[in-house]
């Protein structure tokens, strides 16, 4: 499985999860990163990749301007193998 996904590398404090607009844009519904693997895990995968791409933040900031939320997430590629 390869996907790209909205992933937090932080606690998203109370007042991003809960601002519709960033909820709506994929940014205060984001998983933490350890969550992401667990969950993957638990369903049975192996060979977990979650790699943050750093240079998404750009846009990102784009999507929530005057927000700090690239201090909490990131776009990341998440890749993983689960056998047949």
């Amino acid at each position: 499985m390869a996907i790209s996904d909205i992933v937090a590398f932080a606690e998203l404090p109370e007042a991003v999860r809960h601002d519709r607009a960033l909820y709506t844009g994929c940014m205060a519904g984001a998983s933490r990163v350890s969550e992401v693997e667990a969950m993957l895990r638990a369903s049975g995968f192996t060979e977990l990749c979650v790699a943050p791409k750093d240079e998404s933040k750009s846009f990102i900031r784009d999507w929530a301007p005057g927000t700090d939320i690239t201090e909490y997430v990131v776009s990341a590629t998440i890749e993983a193998i689960k056998a047949a």
